[in-house]
C-alpha cells in the first residue's frame, strides 16, 4: 500500500489527532490526564539534546482536548516539526502508561492524523471544534460537579477580523453523568477550555493564544469557543474502529466452543436449523458471509437472510 504524504502547513500550524489502539482507552483516571498535560508543557521547553538556542521553544500549543480514547492538539512548529512533536509526546506518555498499567503491545491505533491550518478562518473553526469535543463525543463527568449556569447567547462573534493581519486496561468504576449543554464544557477538566475562559485548574497552563487574539476577554473566548459549528463541519473526524476479520482457524475455534463439532465435516453433518443458528452467532462475532458460504456450503442468499 502506498504511503499518503501529509499535507504541509504554510505557517507550520497543525490540528492533530491520536487514538487508542483497538478502540481502547488512553486515559483511565485523573492522574493519566494530569501526567499527559504535564508532559506536553515540559516538552515545549525542555531540551532532550544539546541546543544552541535555549530560549527558543520547541513548539507552541494553541489548544488541546483529552478524552478517554483519544486526544487532539493544535500545535505550531518551532524547533520541532510536527512529526517530532507527536513522536515525543506519544513515546513519553506510552512509557508512563506501560509502567503504570504493566501493559504490552501498541498503545496507539496508528500514527497520528493531521490537517494543516493555513489561515485565521480555519484556525477559528478548529479551535471551536477541539474545545467542543466533549459535547460531540458525549463523554461524561463526575456526578458531584454542580450544575453550571447556561452560557449567554452566542450571536455571530468571530475572531477572524482581529486575526486578519497576521488544529487493555480494565475500566475503573466511577459515577458519571452526561454532558448536555455548552455550559457543560466548564465541567470537562481535561482541555484547554479552562485556560481560555479563565476557570481555576490545577493543571499547568501550556497554551498560547493564536496570533493577534490577545485582546479577547475571557467572556469573548467563552462565547467564541462554544459557538455552534456550521452543519457538516469536518475536522479530522474520529476514525471508526473495525475489528479485524477472524481467520478460518479462529472461526473453527468458535465453532468448537459453540458446538460439539471438532471440524467442519462434523459441523456440516448437524441439522440445518442448528447450523444456521450457529452461523448467525458466528456472523455476529465477525465472521464474513463469504467465509460461511465457503466453509459450510450453504448458499449466500440463505446466510444473508439470517
Amino acid at each position: 500500500m502506498s504511503i499518503i504524504r501529509r499535507e504541509k502547513s504554510r505557517i507550520g500550524t497543525y490540528h492533530v489527532l491520536m487514538q487508542g489502539a483497538g478502540n481502547n482507552e488512553l486515559f483511565h483516571d485523573d492522574e493519566d490526564y494530569e501526567v499527559f498535560v504535564e508532559y506536553l508543557g515540559r516538552l515545549m521547553k525542555e531540551a532532550w539534546v544539546e541546543d544552541d538556542e535555549p530560549d527558543r521553544p520547541y513548539f507552541h500549543t494553541y489548544a488541546y482536548c483529552l478524552t478517554p480514547k483519544q486526544f487532539r492538539l493544535i500545535v505550531k512548529e518551532e524547533k520541532y516539526q510536527v512529526s517530532a512533536i507527536m513522536q515525543s509526546i506519544a513515546q513519553l506518555y506510552s512509557r508512563y502508561y506501560s509502567s503504570k498499567y504493566n501493559s504490552y503491545g501498541p498503545l496507539y491505533r496508528r500514527r497520528y492524523y493531521s490537517e494543516p491550518i493555513n489561515d485565521p478562518e480555519r484556525m477559528e473553526v478548529v479551535m471551536r471544534y477541539v474545545h467542543q469535543e466533549p459535547l460531540r463525543l458525549g463523554v461524561t463527568q463526575k456526578s458531584q460537579i454542580a450544575q453550571k449556569e447556561e452560557l449567554p447567547q452566542m450571536a455571530g462573534f468571530s475572531i477572524v477580523p482581529q486575526m486578519a493581519g497576521s488544529s487493555m486496561v480494565p475500566q475503573k468504576e466511577q459515577k458519571w453523568q452526561k454532558l448536555s449543554s455548552a455550559a457543560s464544557l466548564d465541567e470537562w477538566e481535561w482541555s484547554s477550555w479552562h485556560e481560555y475562559v479563565g476557570l481555576e485548574s490545577d493543571l499547568p497552563k501550556v497554551c498560547e493564544k493564536p496570533d493577534a487574539c490577545h485582546d479577547l476577554t475571557k467572556e469573548q473566548w467563552r462565547v467564541l469557543l462554544s459557538k455552534p459549528l456550521p452543519e457538516g463541519t469536518k475536522c479530522l473526524e474520529p476514525k471508526e474502529y473495525r475489528a479485524p476479520k477472524p481467520t478460518e482457524m479462529q472461526v473453527l475455534s468458535m465453532v468448537r466452543l459453540m458446538t460439539t463439532a471438532t471440524n467442519w465435516s462434523e459441523f456440516n453433518a448437524f441439522p440445518k436449523d442448528e447450523r444456521l443458528k450457529t452461523i448467525k452467532q458466528l456472523l455476529q462475532n465477525g465472521a464474513s458471509i463469504r467465509q460461511m458460504e465457503k466453509l459450510t456450503g450453504i448458499g449466500r442468499g440463505v446466510i444473508q437472510n439470517l
